[in-house]
């Protein structure tokens, strides 16, 4: 056999032998990346749907629900929407939503809402690309405790700034409007389309809402 078509012969078995073996490695890791993303999906969701009446992010509660609710979330314009049940009543939600405008892009919000009025039961930053020491400071309990807590007939969602009634980050207005923007379109996402939070049918294992 010509050296040319046995090194092109090696190569070629080389390769091959190195894709089934990233396969493989595929087949190992992939699962594993999926069972690590559902249980940080959970424990986020544990967070933003407290199981109390006055949450406070700054103190831990066990979960408000009795279901699996990343099991049982419903897609809404784009948005994805975890329902939380006690029974088979759904008593809370926590919706993925996007804060626009941030001082670095945008951010990315899980925010939990008790569905009978509107209350915003917790806040977790999924996604952002702040200033340290300055926006990042969102994510801290102390600031989110002017929001948790309170309804959209309690408080204005908006920064004093702005005539609102939260006090903005020092250093990070923009962020802190961010922040606000995105609380407020979960609450008018729950009460423009609430019928169909209630009563939508659930995404099916694997499938995703537009990546959201």
């Amino acid at each position: 056999m010509p050296e040319s078509v046995k090194m092109i012969f090696m190569m070629t078995l080389f390769s091959g032998l190195a894709g089934l073996g990233l396969a493989a490695m595929d087949n190992v890791t992939k699962p594993l990346a999926e069972q690590n993303n559902r249980l940080f999906t959970l424990k986020s969701i544990k967070l933003v749907m407290p199981k109390t009446d006055t949450p406070d992010p700054c103190k831990k509660y066990d979960p408000g629900f009795d279901n699996q609710p990343d099991n049982d979330a419903v897609c809404i314009n784009g948005t994805t929407v975890y329902r939380g049940r006690e029974g088979d009543k759904v008593t809370d939600i926590a919706v993925i939503s996007i804060g626009d405008n941030a001082f670095s892009g945008t951010i990315k919000v899980l925010v939990g809402l008790r569905v009978e009025d509107e209350m915003l039961m917790g806040l977790k930053v999924l996604q952002h690309a702040e200033t340290p020491g300055l926006g990042t400071n969102m994510t801290k309990c102390t600031f989110q405790q002017q929001m948790v807590g309170h309804t959209p007939t309690d408080i204005n969602f908006t920064v004093k700034k702005d005539g609102g009634d939260i006090d903005q980050l020092s250093g990070a207005t923009i962020t802190s409007r961010s922040m606000l923007n995105a609380i407020t379109k979960a609450q008018n996402l729950l009460k423009e389309h609430k019928d169909e939070i209630l009563n939508g049918s659930p995404l099916k294992e694997g499938e995703s809402c537009n990546g959201k």
